[in-house]
Protein backbone atom coordinates (compact mmCIF):
# COMPACT_ATOMS: atom_id res chain seq x y z
CA UNK A 1 0.00 0.00 0.00
CA UNK A 2 1.46 3.65 -1.11
CA UNK A 3 0.53 7.39 0.11
CA UNK A 4 -1.92 8.85 -2.44
CA UNK A 5 0.88 10.60 -3.59
CA UNK A 6 2.85 8.14 -4.66
CA UNK A 7 -0.74 7.09 -6.33
CA UNK A 8 -0.89 10.19 -8.23
CA UNK A 9 2.72 10.16 -9.59
CA UNK A 10 2.12 6.75 -10.96
CA UNK A 11 -2.00 7.75 -12.04
CA UNK A 12 -0.76 11.02 -13.90
CA UNK A 13 2.99 10.64 -15.62
CA UNK A 14 3.66 6.94 -16.19
CA UNK A 15 5.11 7.31 -19.30
CA UNK A 16 2.99 4.63 -21.45
CA UNK A 17 -0.41 4.59 -19.13
CA UNK A 18 -0.33 8.10 -17.27
CA UNK A 19 -3.28 10.31 -17.34
CA UNK A 20 -0.78 12.95 -19.25
CA UNK A 21 0.22 10.41 -21.38
CA UNK A 22 -2.57 8.91 -23.36
CA UNK A 23 -4.97 12.50 -22.71
CA UNK A 24 -7.05 13.71 -25.45
CA UNK A 25 -6.32 17.72 -25.99
CA UNK A 26 -10.04 19.38 -24.24
CA UNK A 27 -11.39 16.01 -23.54
CA UNK A 28 -11.46 16.29 -19.63
CA UNK A 29 -10.14 19.47 -19.45
CA UNK A 30 -7.86 22.46 -21.68
CA UNK A 31 -5.40 24.84 -20.96
CA UNK A 32 -5.16 28.61 -21.41
CA UNK A 33 -2.70 28.11 -23.78
CA UNK A 34 -5.60 25.32 -25.73
CA UNK A 35 -8.19 27.85 -25.68
CA UNK A 36 -6.60 30.22 -27.74
CA UNK A 37 -3.25 31.70 -28.82
CA UNK A 38 -3.94 35.27 -26.86
CA UNK A 39 -2.64 33.75 -23.74
CA UNK A 40 0.61 32.92 -25.02
CA UNK A 41 1.17 36.31 -27.03
CA UNK A 42 0.30 38.49 -23.92
CA UNK A 43 2.71 36.26 -21.74
CA UNK A 44 5.44 36.74 -24.29
CA UNK A 45 4.99 40.60 -24.04
CA UNK A 46 5.50 40.34 -20.34
CA UNK A 47 8.43 37.78 -20.27
CA UNK A 48 9.85 40.37 -22.86
CA UNK A 49 9.35 43.52 -20.46
CA UNK A 50 10.63 41.08 -17.62
CA UNK A 51 13.85 40.53 -19.55
CA UNK A 52 14.56 43.62 -20.82
CA UNK A 53 15.41 44.96 -17.23
CA UNK A 54 18.33 42.73 -17.12
CA UNK A 55 20.72 44.94 -19.71
CA UNK A 56 22.78 43.46 -22.49
CA UNK A 57 24.29 40.03 -22.89
CA UNK A 58 22.46 36.63 -23.42
CA UNK A 59 19.54 35.68 -21.58
CA UNK A 60 17.83 31.87 -20.61
CA UNK A 61 14.32 31.88 -21.26
CA UNK A 62 12.55 28.55 -19.13
CA UNK A 63 9.47 26.83 -19.82
CA UNK A 64 8.60 24.41 -17.05
CA UNK A 65 6.21 21.60 -17.62
CA UNK A 66 5.84 22.58 -21.49
CA UNK A 67 4.25 19.46 -22.65
CA UNK A 68 3.86 18.98 -26.30
CA UNK A 69 5.23 22.95 -26.76
CA UNK A 70 1.77 24.92 -27.97
CA UNK A 71 2.66 27.86 -24.61
CA UNK A 72 6.32 27.40 -25.96
CA UNK A 73 5.71 28.14 -29.74
CA UNK A 74 2.97 30.71 -28.92
CA UNK A 75 5.47 32.33 -26.74
CA UNK A 76 8.27 32.17 -29.01
CA UNK A 77 6.09 33.35 -32.40
CA UNK A 78 5.13 36.56 -30.56
CA UNK A 79 9.39 37.17 -29.62
CA UNK A 80 10.09 36.89 -32.81
CA UNK A 81 7.53 39.39 -34.27
CA UNK A 82 7.32 41.71 -31.94
CA UNK A 83 10.46 41.81 -30.20
CA UNK A 84 12.92 40.62 -32.27
CA UNK A 85 16.12 42.32 -30.94
CA UNK A 86 15.95 40.11 -27.59
CA UNK A 87 14.48 36.90 -29.46
CA UNK A 88 18.06 36.77 -30.88
CA UNK A 89 19.62 37.04 -27.49
CA UNK A 90 17.44 34.10 -26.00
CA UNK A 91 18.39 30.38 -25.34
CA UNK A 92 15.43 28.33 -24.89
CA UNK A 93 15.31 25.36 -22.71
CA UNK A 94 11.91 23.14 -22.02
CA UNK A 95 11.58 21.13 -18.97
CA UNK A 96 9.14 18.17 -19.03
CA UNK A 97 8.96 14.93 -17.46
CA UNK A 98 7.59 13.04 -20.53
CA UNK A 99 10.09 12.37 -22.62
CA UNK A 100 8.02 11.59 -25.56
CA UNK A 101 6.50 15.62 -25.10
CA UNK A 102 9.54 16.66 -24.08
CA UNK A 103 10.84 15.40 -27.95
CA UNK A 104 7.64 16.97 -29.60
CA UNK A 105 8.18 20.29 -27.82
CA UNK A 106 11.74 20.67 -28.75
CA UNK A 107 10.92 19.45 -32.45
CA UNK A 108 8.33 22.34 -32.45
CA UNK A 109 10.02 25.27 -31.71
CA UNK A 110 13.49 24.39 -33.41
CA UNK A 111 11.27 25.29 -36.34
CA UNK A 112 11.34 28.67 -35.05
CA UNK A 113 15.57 28.82 -35.71
CA UNK A 114 15.91 29.56 -32.14
CA UNK A 115 18.67 27.69 -30.04
CA UNK A 116 16.54 24.87 -27.71
CA UNK A 117 17.80 22.66 -24.84
CA UNK A 118 15.30 20.06 -23.23
CA UNK A 119 15.93 19.00 -19.25
CA UNK A 120 13.70 16.56 -17.43
CA UNK A 121 13.56 18.45 -14.35
CA UNK A 122 14.19 22.26 -12.93
CA UNK A 123 16.74 20.20 -10.66
CA UNK A 124 18.94 19.51 -13.97
CA UNK A 125 18.65 22.99 -14.68
CA UNK A 126 22.51 25.16 -14.71
CA UNK A 127 22.74 28.23 -13.51
CA UNK A 128 21.57 30.66 -15.87
CA UNK A 129 20.53 34.62 -15.75
CA UNK A 130 16.56 35.17 -17.58
CA UNK A 131 13.28 33.89 -16.55
CA UNK A 132 11.58 30.59 -15.96
CA UNK A 133 7.53 30.29 -16.69
CA UNK A 134 5.41 27.64 -15.53
CA UNK A 135 2.04 27.61 -16.42
CA UNK A 136 -0.63 24.58 -15.26
CA UNK A 137 2.09 23.11 -13.64
CA UNK A 138 1.99 23.69 -9.92
CA UNK A 139 -2.04 22.13 -9.41
CA UNK A 140 -0.50 18.62 -11.03
CA UNK A 141 2.40 17.92 -9.04
CA UNK A 142 1.56 15.16 -6.72
CA UNK A 143 0.39 15.77 -3.19
CA UNK A 144 -0.12 13.87 -0.02
CA UNK A 145 -3.82 13.70 0.97
CA UNK A 146 -5.38 14.10 4.87
CA UNK A 147 -8.44 13.31 6.33
CA UNK A 148 -9.88 14.18 9.18
CA UNK A 149 -11.49 10.92 11.38
CA UNK A 150 -13.21 11.80 15.10
CA UNK A 151 -10.62 13.60 16.64
CA UNK A 152 -7.38 12.66 14.64
CA UNK A 153 -6.02 13.63 11.30
CA UNK A 154 -4.94 10.70 9.26
CA UNK A 155 -3.35 10.13 5.45
CA UNK A 156 -4.67 8.30 2.43
CA UNK A 157 -3.11 5.86 1.12
CA UNK A 158 -3.98 3.33 -1.68
CA UNK A 159 -3.40 0.09 -2.16
CA UNK A 160 -2.93 -2.14 -5.90
CA UNK A 161 -6.49 -2.51 -6.40
CA UNK A 162 -7.18 1.48 -5.60
CA UNK A 163 -8.78 0.51 -2.85
CA UNK A 164 -8.80 3.91 -0.29
CA UNK A 165 -6.85 3.41 3.71
CA UNK A 166 -6.42 5.56 5.87
CA UNK A 167 -3.39 5.20 8.15
CA UNK A 168 -0.66 7.41 10.22
CA UNK A 169 0.90 10.47 8.40
CA UNK A 170 4.07 8.96 6.31
CA UNK A 171 6.42 12.01 6.82
CA UNK A 172 6.94 14.06 9.73
CA UNK A 173 6.66 17.37 7.18
CA UNK A 174 2.97 16.48 7.31
CA UNK A 175 2.63 16.91 11.34
CA UNK A 176 2.07 20.91 10.95
CA UNK A 177 -0.27 21.45 8.20
CA UNK A 178 -2.10 18.15 9.88
CA UNK A 179 -2.43 20.46 12.93
CA UNK A 180 -3.09 24.12 11.30
CA UNK A 181 -5.94 22.58 9.23
CA UNK A 182 -7.14 20.05 12.09
CA UNK A 183 -9.80 22.32 13.25
CA UNK A 184 -11.63 23.82 9.82
CA UNK A 185 -11.80 20.11 8.83
CA UNK A 186 -14.83 18.19 9.20
CA UNK A 187 -15.33 14.42 9.93
CA UNK A 188 -14.36 13.26 6.47
CA UNK A 189 -13.10 16.33 5.31
CA UNK A 190 -9.90 16.40 2.81
CA UNK A 191 -7.07 18.62 2.64
CA UNK A 192 -4.08 18.11 0.27
CA UNK A 193 -0.62 19.24 1.03
CA UNK A 194 1.74 19.74 -1.81
CA UNK A 195 5.06 19.43 -0.35
CA UNK A 196 6.70 19.56 -3.90
CA UNK A 197 5.43 23.03 -5.14
CA UNK A 198 7.49 24.30 -2.33
CA UNK A 199 10.49 22.14 -2.96
CA UNK A 200 9.98 22.74 -6.78
CA UNK A 201 10.20 26.38 -6.60
CA UNK A 202 13.15 26.42 -4.26
CA UNK A 203 15.14 24.50 -7.18
CA UNK A 204 14.07 26.73 -9.37
CA UNK A 205 14.67 30.17 -7.68
CA UNK A 206 17.96 28.24 -6.35
CA UNK A 207 19.12 27.92 -10.58
CA UNK A 208 18.26 31.26 -11.09
CA UNK A 209 20.84 33.56 -10.37
CA UNK A 210 19.17 36.82 -12.09
CA UNK A 211 15.90 37.27 -13.57
CA UNK A 212 12.23 36.57 -12.91
CA UNK A 213 10.28 33.33 -12.09
CA UNK A 214 6.55 33.69 -13.67
CA UNK A 215 3.64 30.84 -12.44
CA UNK A 216 0.19 31.39 -13.82
CA UNK A 217 -1.85 28.38 -12.34
CA UNK A 218 -5.26 27.73 -10.96
CA UNK A 219 -5.14 28.65 -7.18
CA UNK A 220 -4.84 31.67 -4.56
CA UNK A 221 -3.18 32.31 -1.35
CA UNK A 222 -3.97 29.96 1.48
CA UNK A 223 -4.05 30.69 4.91
CA UNK A 224 -2.47 27.51 7.07
CA UNK A 225 -5.74 26.72 8.34
CA UNK A 226 -7.68 26.68 5.15
CA UNK A 227 -8.68 23.49 3.49
CA UNK A 228 -8.08 22.73 0.24
CA UNK A 229 -9.50 19.76 -1.13
CA UNK A 230 -7.97 17.29 -3.76
CA UNK A 231 -10.15 16.98 -6.79
CA UNK A 232 -10.71 14.55 -9.96
CA UNK A 233 -12.05 15.45 -13.47
CA UNK A 234 -13.40 13.56 -16.26
CA UNK A 235 -14.92 15.10 -19.25
CA UNK A 236 -14.89 18.38 -17.61
CA UNK A 237 -17.11 17.16 -14.99
CA UNK A 238 -15.66 17.30 -11.36
CA UNK A 239 -15.99 14.11 -9.70
CA UNK A 240 -15.29 12.70 -6.48
CA UNK A 241 -13.64 9.48 -6.90
CA UNK A 242 -9.85 10.01 -6.93
CA UNK A 243 -8.33 6.15 -7.48
CA UNK A 244 -10.42 4.85 -9.87
CA UNK A 245 -10.02 4.99 -13.76
CA UNK A 246 -8.45 7.84 -16.01
CA UNK A 247 -8.95 10.88 -14.64
CA UNK A 248 -7.04 14.18 -13.82
CA UNK A 249 -6.03 15.02 -9.94
CA UNK A 250 -5.54 18.51 -8.94
CA UNK A 251 -5.64 20.61 -5.94
CA UNK A 252 -5.41 24.43 -5.80
CA UNK A 253 -1.96 25.79 -6.25
CA UNK A 254 -0.54 27.77 -2.32
CA UNK A 255 0.54 30.29 -3.94
CA UNK A 256 1.20 31.54 -0.24
CA UNK A 257 3.31 28.53 0.01
CA UNK A 258 5.36 29.46 -3.40
CA UNK A 259 6.07 32.75 -2.27
CA UNK A 260 7.55 31.92 1.34
CA UNK A 261 9.35 29.07 -0.53
CA UNK A 262 10.85 31.46 -2.74
CA UNK A 263 12.14 34.16 -0.10
CA UNK A 264 13.78 31.02 1.04
CA UNK A 265 15.85 31.25 -2.16
CA UNK A 266 16.25 34.99 -2.45
CA UNK A 267 12.83 35.39 -4.49
CA UNK A 268 10.85 39.03 -3.83
CA UNK A 269 7.06 39.47 -5.12
CA UNK A 270 7.29 41.35 -8.36
CA UNK A 271 3.71 40.60 -8.56
CA UNK A 272 0.94 39.02 -7.75
CA UNK A 273 -2.74 39.43 -9.86
CA UNK A 274 -5.42 37.48 -10.99
CA UNK A 275 -5.63 36.46 -14.72
CA UNK A 276 -7.88 38.56 -15.95
CA UNK A 277 -5.87 41.44 -14.71
CA UNK A 278 -3.15 39.99 -16.26
CA UNK A 279 -4.69 39.88 -19.38
CA UNK A 280 -6.45 43.30 -19.65
CA UNK A 281 -3.06 45.30 -18.53
CA UNK A 282 -1.26 42.94 -20.91
CA UNK A 283 -3.42 44.01 -24.14
CA UNK A 284 -5.64 41.26 -24.98
CA UNK A 285 -7.85 43.75 -26.48
CA UNK A 286 -6.10 43.95 -30.18
CA UNK A 287 -7.14 39.94 -29.91
CA UNK A 288 -10.61 41.10 -29.25
CA UNK A 289 -10.31 43.62 -32.34
CA UNK A 290 -9.03 40.67 -34.55
CA UNK A 291 -12.20 38.89 -33.93
CA UNK A 292 -14.41 41.64 -34.32
CA UNK A 293 -16.51 40.02 -37.52
CA UNK A 294 -19.96 38.71 -37.47
CA UNK A 295 -19.43 35.71 -39.14
CA UNK A 296 -19.37 32.10 -36.82
CA UNK A 297 -15.36 31.73 -36.57
CA UNK A 298 -15.65 35.85 -34.96
CA UNK A 299 -18.25 34.94 -32.65
CA UNK A 300 -16.69 31.62 -31.69
CA UNK A 301 -12.29 33.10 -31.11
CA UNK A 302 -14.56 35.93 -28.68
CA UNK A 303 -16.26 33.17 -26.46
CA UNK A 304 -12.43 31.34 -26.08
CA UNK A 305 -11.05 35.41 -25.36
CA UNK A 306 -13.64 36.27 -22.46
CA UNK A 307 -13.62 32.25 -21.17
CA UNK A 308 -9.99 33.41 -20.61
CA UNK A 309 -10.87 36.76 -18.62
CA UNK A 310 -14.22 36.10 -16.73
CA UNK A 311 -14.53 35.81 -13.49
CA UNK A 312 -16.78 32.33 -13.80
CA UNK A 313 -14.24 31.22 -16.48
CA UNK A 314 -10.21 31.17 -15.69
CA UNK A 315 -10.19 34.70 -15.44
CA UNK A 316 -10.34 35.10 -11.59
CA UNK A 317 -9.50 31.44 -10.78
CA UNK A 318 -6.12 31.33 -11.84
CA UNK A 319 -3.34 33.88 -10.64
CA UNK A 320 -0.11 34.89 -12.11
CA UNK A 321 2.32 35.22 -9.58
CA UNK A 322 5.76 37.52 -10.68
CA UNK A 323 9.12 36.57 -7.92
CA UNK A 324 12.28 38.22 -9.13
CA UNK A 325 15.47 37.76 -7.77
CA UNK A 326 18.51 40.24 -7.79
CA UNK A 327 17.14 42.48 -9.69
Amino acid sequence: MRTFRDFMETALYDPERGFYAVREKSADFYTAPELHGAFGSVLADRLAALLGRLGEGPLTLVEAGCGDGTLACQVARRLREAHAPLCARLSFVLVERNRKDLTEAARRLTAFGLPVAARTSVEKLPAFSGALYSNELIDALPFHVLERRGDEVLELFVDERGEEALKPLSRPELAAPAAAVKDALGDGGRHAVSLEAAAWMSAAAERLTRGFVLTADYGKRFTPDAPNPPRSFRRHALESELTRGSRDLTASADFDALITAGAARGLAVEAYESLSRFLVDGGIERHFAAAAGDDASSYSERAKLKTLMHPEGMGEAFKVLIQRKAI
